[in-house]
């Protein structure tokens, strides 16, 4: 459950209104038995807001709330990371990690992160392979850059 209104002159739900979200969303998941995982989300970094302190308060009320994970994207430095896991331990931390970064899954699973999230970066990797197999096509009428993709075969084996 995100926190933020989507609207950039009010850009997070009234802290109330966002506790109470993940609240029902608790009470909807518990009913129906299914198992749900409850990921609460302050999306403060996402739209400027680098309050450390706003988005550890969020996430602990969001946990008391019954979020079984704490997510902030945005945040990215050690000492963000190691703050947002110990305010909100025992729960998982989610991190985003959907650029380069020079963490490793080894250094962020060492600060206590227990779930990597890496948005529409797979999706980036894949389209960029197409654009530059495509511009090739267009400005040169070649196709070496197909060398580049994985094998079909393996692929097949892959989704078999």
């Amino acid at each position: 459950i995100e926190d933020s209104t989507g609207d950039a002159a009010n850009v997070l739900f009234e802290h109330k209104l966002a506790v109470e979200r993940i609240r029902a969303a608790r009470k909807a998941i518990d009913a129906d038995n299914s198992g749900a995982l409850l990921t609460g989300r302050c999306e403060a970094f996402l739209w400027g807001k680098k309050d450390l302190n706003l988005v550890i308060e969020r996430l602990q009320a969001y946990s008391e709330a019954g979020a079984d994970v704490l997510y902030a994207p945005g945040i990215s430095t050690r000492e963000e990371i190691s703050a947002v896991v110990k305010a909100v331990a025992p729960k998982p931390v989610n991190l985003l990690i959907g650029g380069a970064s020079e963490l490793t899954l080894q250094a962020v699973g060492d600060l206590g992160v227990r779930r990597i999230s890496v948005g529409g970066a797979l999706a980036r990797m894949a389209w960029s392979g197409v654009m530059k197999a495509a511009k090739e096509m267009a400005e040169k009428g070649t196709f070496t850059e197909f060398a580049n993709g994985y094998p079909g075969g393996e692929l097949n084996k892959m989704f078999k």
